[in-house]
């Protein structure tokens, strides 16, 4: 595939912005800056005369366009025949501003630039000839002749390169240039990638100007580092260290070449092998593989002075020392420096002076390495204690303060604490106030507007680091004191005013390094770009480019362990299996609603779901499990699964819910909420928003987002859950949590079956990010409209033909449950042996059956309501009238009477009886169609010509003194419906 050229529209507009004049006139139009006349259309269709011309604001105004105005994109377009994305690079070219114009591959993929993803870039992006190229002009040999590594090695014909971004800016785009991306690896397995940009052809590195900093850019880089994971010590390979005796150890990657390009003879022989670590840190945590027996570190000699410097740094010497020093006891070590004393000299140097000849020679003259006493005392400290100081000092950096002195000391009992400067009398004592804590970086939150927090990194009782982030507006509330409690949860432990002093140092802290952070995962937006793109529950992001993509916050992110297991294809097998079962539409549903979140929140639908009811053991969980195993394990005693229990109050749902944005929720068993606090629930989740709420400093505090699908499961539906429990069910309801009731699923699944299934536990968490993925790849990211159009035809033909809105809009749920089931199919991640209409149509019978559906029908919910009120209360609450003294005897507690003619419901008992519904007697007329017949008597009662399980009776009514009011002359009046 080609490279397919683009600016982004944002990006574009900007750019053009003021240059509207220049523009117009490259187009060959004729027109002045300061011109008020109209000129004769420009434009090939028109051509009118006097018709057209540029307003203040620099958009064009012709008759020919009604009462729109043309942008400058717009009139390239119809000048020069351009459609508008060619239009946008004609226009920033006119300007000369082609830096902006970017290239992405023709199936729509950006090239991230983390370690996996450089790897495994596409095979239209990749250059192969291009790192061997490279590797052979820095060695001054033919290509032919470099030995490469034996660790993966890429070539990409273009790669962009970003200057990292300082305070609230923005990553630039400096160009795309070809690059060299060498693979790492460590003893453990764990792999990297370092980057290196070049010049045309891989003749050496490429010139990439000068920062804003005003220094030269440096054009090797590591790829991307997610979250606070250390690639210390993994390494460029040449040869074979599983088996290999002889490790070469050398500091920089064109350096390990040449003593590679040396030793190739015993590298082939697989008796050595040649390590390049990526500067003198990787030398010091290097860690051998366990068949070597013998490693020479080949160091830079960095003995010359440097500019400010009193004393040369001897960097490379030093860092071969500690490993030396520390390893010493396990292998023979021998150190290797080239060139002559004083100056600074690499292996790479001596190749290019003395040919590999000299590099081999040097090296095999290497000293065996000897530690000094000094050397060994400092190691037995290390041992002792002195190691876990600087390991804190490095895993929890404590804040640069003017006015506070914070330092890592041993206790007295050995422990590793941070001491504080105290002075006491003429002396300053270091005294401990708390267990190791650190602030990794400053924050800035990119979806909640741009305020700013902190990482903080705090050991807990196992000694385990812990990364919590923060925003640095609770420290000014209440004392920091949710901060504190926070600390103070993840294992913080302090002494004395510790905890105080903690504060004081988060308050003055300023670190350096700054992180772009989301607080919830889902879809989301670059400045200057068009496309979304979307972030995993576990922080993979997925359709973004560049070095400095924002994060998912660490308080957001689910654990590596929870987000994901297995494979895609085991996935796919356990659920085929369950969706294959015989007469169980009810799993296919749930497999599907693990897909229609990321669909229904780009197309900008409210929240959204069903309820699945049903008595007990008929899968209704195994469903909810179906639909979040596409994201995460889904297990009820996770906390940080997507799969919870109902648990919950209105308030403390809003945080799951905010987790789930863009995925799916499932809320298992609503038997464990109160019937009125579920209808607060379910409007607050289908809101999308939680509670504005006002904070100590009398300002609204950030509310909580979300937009997903949501899974219910109960042995009720929402009607009988609400009503049971005495709470007052709305259509509003069921419109946007429609009931699902599972009667009459095959409960006698076989255990093979079953079995099967199970296997979700074991591959979740890849259909999920699989399916966006193959969304983004197919451009349907950028197609949200004709999505939503999509889901809103789709949900009119489930309705049905003359539906009124609030069938349409309950109909949504299934309309995007259609909708993500077939593109899942299509994307190949659902397989298409499952029967996504079928069960579609299955849920949408079950729902207009249910009583729920009801809801959306107040002439008949009042039929149903009546009826129900009456049959619940006959002969307890509602009593026969057999007499004028025992009716009165029994008003006191009475709902209403009955003789063998009527029922007499008292007029302030209606709304009950109805559930509000029936509050004026308008809604008689259109009962009076139905078999049950209410009518307004007075203005103290109704009377009701049948009853469920009574029959039909006479249609009378009592006069008002058969209330126990006593009436000069009772009668009675017949009713025109009476059918005597």
């Amino acid at each position: 595939m080609t490279s397919a050229p683009y600016v982004p529209t944002k990006t574009a507009q900007q750019a053009v912005a003021g240059h509207e004049i220049e523009i117009i006139q490259a187009l060959g139009i004729q027109w002045r800056a300061g011109q008020k006349d109209h000129i004769t259309c420009p434009y090939p269709s028109h051509g009118g005369a006097d018709d057209w011309r540029l307003n203040d604001k620099g958009r064009a105004i012709c008759t020919c366009t009604g009462n729109k105005t043309d942008s400058v994109f717009d009139v390239a377009s119809k000048v020069e025949g351009l459609d508008f994305e060619a239009a946008k690079i004609r226009c920033v070219e006119i300007i000369r501003r082609s830096d902006l114009i970017r290239h992405k591959s023709g199936d729509g993929r950006f090239q991230a630039t983390d370690a996996e993803s450089l790897m495994q870039a596409p095979v239209e992006r990749r250059d192969e000839v291009l790192p061997r190229a490279y590797l052979a002009y820095r060695l001054g040999i033919e290509p032919d002749a470099v030995l490469m590594p034996s660790t993966p090695v890429v070539g990409l014909r273009a790669l962009a390169y970003f200057d990292s971004p300082k305070g609230k800016g923005k990553p630039a785009l400096v160009g795309e240039y070809p690059c060299a991306v060498f693979g790492q690896i460590d003893t453990a397995g764990w792999r990297h990638a370092h980057r290196v940009y070049l010049s045309p052809g891989g003749a050496g590195k490429a010139d990439l100007g000068h920062g804003p900093d005003g220094k030269s850019r440096d054009p090797k880089k590591s790829a991307k580092v997610t979250g606070e994971e250390s690639t210390a010590g993994r390494s460029v390979i040449w040869g074979d260290p599983e088996r290999a005796e002889w490790c070469l150890l050398a500091e920089g990657i064109e350096t390990a070449a040449a003593v590679a390009h040396a030793f190739r003879s015993e590298i082939e022989a697989g008796t050595a092998y040649v390590a390049a670590a990526i500067n003198a840190g990787g030398i010091e945590a290097f860690e051998p593989w366990p068949a070597t027996r013998r490693l020479t570190v080949a160091a830079d000699r960095d003995e010359a002075l440097k500019p400010g410097r009193l004393a040369p740094t001897r960097r490379g010497e030093l860092a071969a020392r500690i490993f030396g020093i520390r390893r010493h006891d396990r292998l023979a070590v021998s150190v290797a420096l080239p060139g002559e004393p004083g100056t600074k000299t690499d292996w790479l140097d001596i190749h290019g002076r003395d040919g590999s000849a000299g590099v081999r020679a040097g090296i095999l003259a290497a000293a065996t390495f000897t530690p000094t006493s000094e050397e060994i005392k400092a190691e037995r400290e290390r041992h002792e204690g002195i190691a876990s100081v600087q390991k804190a000092a490095y895993e929890y950096p404590l804040p640069d303060l003017d006015r506070l002195t914070l330092t890592y000391q041993r206790t007295r009992s050995g422990k590793v604490r941070v001491h504080q400067a105290v002075k006491v009398g003429q002396d300053v004592e270091m005294v401990p106030i708390s267990s190791p804590f650190g602030v990794l970086a400053r924050l800035r939150f990119a979806d909640d507007g741009d305020p700013y927090g902190l990482r903080l990194a705090v050991e807990d009782f196992g000694g385990n680091r812990r990364t919590i982030d923060i925003a640095r507006a609770t420290l000014a509330k209440q004392g920091a004191a949710d901060i504190r409690a926070l600390l103070y949860a993840e294992g913080l432990r302090t002494e004395n005013d510790g905890e105080h002093v903690v504060v004081k140092a988060l308050k003055a802290a300023d670190p350096e390094r700054e992180i772009v952070v989301l607080q919830r995962p889902g879809w989301h937006s670059l400045d200057g770009t068009d496309d979304p793109y979307f972030v995993c529950p576990d922080g993979q992001v997925l359709g973004a480019e560049g070095d400095d993509i924002p994060e998912l916050s660490v308080n957001a992110k689910i654990s590596a362990t929870v987000a994901r297991n297995g494979t895609l294809q085991g996935w796919q097998q356990a659920v085929e299996a369950a969706c294959t079962a015989p007469r169980c539409e009810h799993w296919i549903i749930g497999a599907i609603a693990g897909f229609c979140a990321p669909i229904l929140s780009l197309c900008g639908f409210d929240t959204c779901g069903l309820n699945l009811s049903g008595i007990t053991s008929v899968g209704k969980t195994t469903a909810q499990q179906l639909a979040v195993s596409a994201w995460s394990r889904a297990t009820l005693n996770q906390r940080q699964s997507l799969l919870q229990s109902a648990k919950a109050t209105a308030n403390g749902i809003e945080p799951v819910a905010a987790r789930a944005n863009g995925t799916v929720l499932a809320l298992d068993e609503l038997g464990h909420v109160d019937g009125k606090e579920l209808g607060r629930i379910i409007y607050s989740l289908a809101s999308g928003v939680g509670k504005a709420r006002m904070g100590a400093d009398a300002q609204l505090r950030p509310s909580y987002t979300w937009a997903t699908f949501i899974l219910l499961s109960a042995e009720k539906s929402i009607e009988e859950k609400v009503r049971g429990d005495g709470g007052e069910f709305a259509p509003g309801m069921a419109v946007r949590l429609p009931d699902v009731d599972t009667s009459g699923i095959n409960r006698v699944v076989d255990q093979a079956i079953l079995d099967r299934i199970g296997g979700i536990d074991r591959n979740h968490g890849h259909a999920g990010p699989a399916f966006v993925e193959a969304l983004i790849a197919a451009g349907l990211h950028r197609q949200a409209q004709e999505l939503r159009r999509g889901i809103d035809q789709s949900a009119r033909a489930i309705a049905g033909p003359g539906a009124d809105g609030k069938h349409v809009r309950a109909a949504t749920p299934f309309a995007a449950l259609d909708t993500a089931g077939r593109i899942a199919q299509e994307l190949g991640i659902l397989p298409r042996s499952i029967a996504v209409a079928r069960a579609v149509r299955w849920a949408w019978s079950r729902f207009t059956a249910s009583s729920d559906a009801l809801a959306l029908d107040p002439e008949q919910q009042v039929v149903m309501n009546l009826q129900a009120w009456i049959a619940e209360r006959w002969n307890s609450s509602i009593h026969p009238i057999t007499s004028d003294d025992m009716m009165r005897a029994s008003s006191r507690d009475a709902l209403g009477w009955y003789d063998d003619v009527a029922v007499y419901i008292p007029s302030r008992r209606i709304s009950e009886a109805t559930g509000g519904a029936l509050k004026e007697i308008e809604i008689g007329r259109a009962l009076s169609q139905q078999e049950l017949i209410v009518k307004r008597h007075s203005n103290d009662c109704f009377y009701v010509s049948y009853v469920p399980k009574i029959g039909k009776v006479k249609a009378y009514a009592l006069a008002r003194g058969a209330f126990g009011r006593p009436s000069p002359e009772p009668r009675f009046e017949v009713h025109q419906g009476d059918r005597r």
